[in-house]
Parts: structure tokens; C-alpha cells; sequence
């Protein structure tokens, strides 16, 4: 069973995990996560299970970490590791976790899809020669050996990874570009699953789960005498939520954030058709930068948008402070008090019509507030210190100051989730 333990930074969720693994060292654990540092702390607090980080640095595993991980799966050893290094388990890895009867446990939430360079005349010769089945935009590799040199990259790729025939148009590398989609035998060979994230409506892997009909369940967290615990229901809110309309200063300078009045602005069209825009917005930024918060060193400032859009909205004393609009998984900025995200996010159309193409309706302001929220979290309000920001997009700042008002006043934010209203803490 998928239990998805949604709850809102801080509640608790990775110390649980570690409590239920502590508590039942009977069961096999593989655990991922995108911290390094976090897989340091899984290691140190999990002592007693002998959890083990596989290695690239092993020769008589060739330093590949992928022969280290199937070794360690085939002695039943439980295992600590990245997203990353788990998306490469290939059919004999997963076979291998089915036998050995392996619970999971995902901390943040997987990325699902990612982009692969594949010339449309590739693909067509893949198909002509019956090598690859086109379906509702899958595309499955039909012959599972291949011994040739021009297309292995592909074949590896197709045993844990299905390819899309769709454009990821965000993807700043190649707008032509393919995608990979992860197999569900990652998720169906486990015995039990816990995903650890927040938001989990919005994200790509709920998408995914209800695509390939995929069942799972919420479950909370609790906290009783310090330590804390998975709970059939929500029973535990962390203290600075409460506060978090003083915690996030949001601009509301109406000069400021006139660019942004248009449902549309900022959007990645907006910025391809509106160069006064674009530059008007530059403006604005310098302005918050050198006028608003003048004496805020580099190393503090904090400012998203397309990697695109970089260039165009760079300026003296923050160029360097940018980060990608949709970065997540990383404690690198936590530092950093003075933000700006200059953005509109809407999913990409091409991934958006395929979802709807399967019958896998898309709620684009969910996935723009989870988005949102998981940028502002890389910076100083992740250690429950107070940030500035400034969110020229009216219908980004009205989500934020929606999720705030509603979290800070009942602990909780309301959605619709199956027609039904789900708390998420």
C-alpha cells in the first residue's frame, strides 16, 4: 500500500520515518532522498538496522553505485540513497526488491519525467522497424535486447523508464526534447511505500500515481513526548505556522506589482511578447534590490524565474543570486531573507494535454502554489526566520496570501481532492 504522509514543512515527517524504521527493524527499508546530508542523518540515526549508503567508490563494484545497490538488494541490506540513483533500478534490481519484500520510503517527492534528447527521425526509424509501439503518447520499446552501438542509451533507458511522445517546452536545454517517464514497476515491486512530501495534489507523481491507477492513501503525523510518529490522522501542526503572516512580508507596493495585474503576466509567453514588460520588470527588481532593502549583501538576495528569462532580468548586485523558479531538494539558500520570484508558473502545455489526453484532469493553481512554495522553502523561512518578497504576479501573490490566511488561522489548507475537502497540514 502507498501511504502519502502529506504535511507541511517542519511537521516531522523524515524523524518519523526514522522512528518506524527504528521500531520495525524486521522489515527491509530502501530509504531516498535528495539531501546528501540527509542520507548522513537516516545513516547516524538508524544505526541499529545497519542502514548503508551504496558507493561509487568500490572497485570490486567497478565504482558504478548501481552494481554496489543490486548487491546490497540481493543480501536484503537495508539502503539509504538519492532520487537520482534510485530512477536507474533496472528489472533485475526490482525483481530482486519483490523477492526480498522491501518497504520504501520517498522523502520529497519524486520528479517523475525528465527530458531526453531524441530526433524525431530517431524515433520514426524506431517505429518503422517495429522496435517502438506508439499508444495515447507512450512509446514502448518493444525488443528488450539490443547488441548495437546507436541506439543502447535508449534500450538502457527503457527498462525502468518509458519514453513520451511529447515536447517538455520548460526544459530551457532543448525545447524539441523528448521525455522519460519513470516505469510504475518502481512503485508496484515494493511491498509498502511512505511518501514523505507536502502538497501532494500539485505534484507530478499524484498525476502519475492516477494515471497508471495507482492506489494510495494520507496519512498525518503526531508528536508525543518529542518524538514523532505516523498517525492515521492529522494530529500535529508545527508552532510557526501559526505565525507565518509575520514570518513572510509580502510586498504590496501597488506601483510595484501593476506589471503583474493581467491573469497571464509573466507567464513564459509573456515574456517571449512583451520586451517593455520584461524590462519594466527588470526595473522593478533593481528598484526592491537597491532601493527597498539597500543594504542587503548579495549573499542574502534570493530571485526565481526561467532560466530564459536569466539574462533579461539580471542586474548590478543580484545577478548571482538567482535560482531556478522551480527548484526544490536543496538547503543551499537557507540563508537568504530577501527574495523575489518573478514568475507566473503554469504547467507545460504539451505535459498538461497528455495528462488530460489519459483522463488525468490538471489543477494548474495547485501545481503553481506547490511550486511556489517549495522555492520560497530553499530560503531562511525554512529555519523558521522571516523573509521579504516581492511577487509581481497578481495571481501567484493571491495564492500565497490565500495558503497563508488559511494555514495560519486553521493549521491546515483546503483543497478539493476527489470532491471530497482534504486537510493538508
Amino acid at each position: 500500500m502507498i501511504k502519502i504522509c502529506d504535511a507541511i514543512m517542519g511537521s516531522g515527517k523524515s524523524s518519523a520515518a526514522i522512528t518506524y524504521m527504528n521500531e520495525h527493524p524486521d522489515n527491509k527499508y530502501i530509504y531516498i532522498t535528495p539531501y546528501l546530508d540527509e542520507v548522513a542523518r537516516v545513516k547516524s540515526k538508524c544505526k541499529n538496522i545497519g542502514i548503508v549508503e551504496p558507493s561509487n567508490k568500490i572497485s570490486e563494484y567497478d565504482f558504478k553505485k548501481i552494481k554496489h545497490t543490486a548487491t546490497l538488494i540481493k543480501r536484503g541490506k537495508n539502503i539509504v540513497t538519492t532520487h537520482q540513483a534510485f530512477k536507474n533500478y533496472n528489472d533485475e534490481i526490482l525483481k530482486d526488491v519483490q523477492r526480498q519484500g522491501y518497504m520504501l520510503i520517498v522523502d520529497e517527492s519524486l520528479e517523475i519525467t525528465e527530458t531526453f534528447e531524441l530526433h524525431t527521425d530517431d524515433l520514426i526509424i524506431l517505429k518503422k522497424y517495429g522496435v517502438v509501439e506508439e499508444s495515447k503518447d507512450i512509446c514502448n520499446i518493444l525488443q528488450g535486447i539490443y547488441k548495437g552501438d546507436v541506439f543502447t542509451e535508449i534500450f538502457e533507458f527503457s527498462q525502468v523508464k518509458n519514453l513520451l511522445n511529447i515536447q517538455l517546452e520548460d526544459n530551457e536545454e532543448g525545447d524539441s526534447s523528448k521525455a522519460w517517464m519513470l516505469s510504475p514497476k518502481l512503485f508496484t515491486s515494493f511491498k509498502d511505500i511512505f511518501i514523505l512530501t507536502y502538497l501532494f495534489e500539485g505534484q507530478s507523481l499524484a498525476r502519475y500515481m492516477k494515471l497508471y491507477n495507482i492506489p494510495y492513501e494520507y496519512i498525518g503525523i503526531k508528536k508525543k513526548e518529542g518524538v514523532y510518529r505516523f498517525s492515521e490522522n492529522t494530529e500535529y501542526v508545527p508552532e510557526y505556522t501559526h505565525d507565518l503572516k509575520k514570518l513572510i512580508n509580502i510586498c504590496s507596493n501597488e506601483k510595484m506589482n501593476d506589471i503583474g495585474r493581467n491573469y497571464y503576466a509573466l507567464s513564459k509567453n509573456w515574456f517571449s511578447k512583451n520586451k517593455d514588460g520584461v524590462n519594466q520588470l527588470k526595473n522593478n527588481i533593481t528598484n526592491y534590490f537597491h532601493n527597498m532593502y539597500k543594504d542587503i549583501p548579495a549573499n542574502r538576495k534570493m530571485w526565481g524565474s526561467f532560466n530564459k528569462a536569466r539574462n533579461s532580468l539580471k542586474g548590478k548586485g543580484y545577478t548571482t543570486s538567482f535560482v531556478v523558479f522551480n527548484t526544490k531538494a536543496t538547503n543551499e539558500y537557507k540563508g537568504r531573507d530577501c527574495l523575489v520570484y518573478a514568475i507566473n508558473v503554469f504547467m507545460n502545455s504539451s505535459e498538461k494535454l497528455f495528462y488530460r489526453g489519459q483522463g488525468v484532469e490538471v489543477d494548474e493553481d495547485l501545481y503553481a502554489l506547490s511550486t511556489m512554495i517549495q522555492w520560497i522553502w530553499r530560503s531562511a523561512i525554512r529555519d523558521g526566520n522571516p523573509i521579504n518578497i516581492y511577487i509581481p504576479s497578481k495571481r501567484m501573490r493571491t495564492l500565497l496570501v490565500e495558503w497563508i490566511d488559511n494555514v495560519s488561522t486553521n493549521g491546515c489548507y483546503e483543497i478539493k481532492r476527489n470532491k471530497t475537502i482534504a486537510k493538508q497540514i
